[in-house]
């Protein structure tokens, strides 16, 4: 197995092994052939030995063959379960010091997301030694989210625009209320970790303060971000557990948004984003306006519904 950890060697092993399959299908029909064609040629016991050499041939190459292909498939399965990992151990703020890979066709990749992850912990850090990192969700805080979005508006002409989307928690008043602060501090949190497993790694997400957070989803037009959003609401968990014993409804209330060529300062789309926000919740909350720019008012009716 280890002679086979490359795909390449891999496939180049499966594929003599078909030919090698194939030829002897050939000689073997070849001599049935011969002895269609002429019986009394073809007996004897050496012709019976031959005949039980090509099956036992053939019966070994299939077994082979079987096995590359197996191998071949679980390797890839268990490779491809490892980069996930490592992915969210990246997107938690976590990296360890190894990952079990079976094939060296994907150590490249491993090299480059551990490379990725420990450069965005020690930018994490870094943020966070800045005061740019919110310290209870651990997100992106205003001042932070404020200076990323200057970035893609000025960017926006050379590498499209970006779509921004608010969040306010639903009832998030009546957890701190009815169970306490640190309930309410747990809601803030999980909500977070949440929002971190289900959007892109280019995302940027952030806490603008109390139970209002945002979502940028940056370089995508405000159609493909409405099925993002859209997305979002049907991943994430219905409801969560704040204490033991204690679960409360995770539900919330969005605005969608886009920059706009017309627009002067990055602000304009966090007022646009915000006034479809103010309309979802007169719509009944649990669910997410968009305001497209184009038409210069947010929609009537929720788009996007629990």
């Amino acid at each position: 197995m280890a002679r086979l950890r490359s795909l390449r060697k891999a496939y180049l092993a499966a594929f003599a092994g078909t030919v090698a399959c194939t030829l002897v299908v050939f000689g073997f029909g070849y001599l049935i052939l011969g002895i269609l064609t002429d019986p009394t040629y073809y007996t004897g016991p050496g012709v019976r030995l031959y005949v039980a050499l090509i099956l036992l041939a053939l019966i070994g190459i299939i077994a082979i063959n079987i096995w590359i292909w197996r191998f071949v498939f679980t390797s890839v399965r268990h490779d491809i379960h490892s980069l996930v990992r490592m992915f969210k151990d990246v997107r938690s703020g976590t990296v360890r010091p190894s990952y079990p890979f079976k094939l060296v066709d994907f150590s490249a990749a491993q090299r480059y997301l551990r490379r990725w992850g420990m450069a965005m912990l020690e930018e994490k850090k870094r943020l966070r030694g800045m005061g740019l990192i919110d310290h209870l969700s651990q997100l992106s805080n205003r001042r932070h989210l404020e200076m990323r979005l200057k970035e893609l508006f000025d960017n926006s002409k050379a590498h499209g625009i970006s779509t921004v989307l608010l969040i306010d928690l639903d009832k998030f008043k009546q957890v701190n209320d009815q169970h306490g602060h640190d309930a309410g501090d747990a809601m803030i949190v999980k909500f977070a970790a949440c929002l971190r497993d289900h959007v892109r790694a280019t995302d940027i997400l952030a806490r603008l303060g109390g139970d209002e957070f945002c979502v940028i989803y940056t370089y995508l037009s405000l159609k493909k971000a409405r099925e993002l959003a859209d997305r979002l609401r049907r991943s994430l968990p219905r409801e969560v557990e704040l204490k033991p014993g204690i679960m409360h409804q995770m539900r919330w209330t969005g605005g969608l948004s886009s920059l706009h060529s017309s627009d002067t300062k990055p602000d304009e789309v966090l007022w646009r984003a915000d006034q479809a926000m103010l309309r979802a919740k007169e719509a009944g909350r649990n669910c997410t306006i968009v305001y497209d720019p184009d038409t210069g008012a947010p929609d009537v009716r929720p788009i996007i519904n629990s």
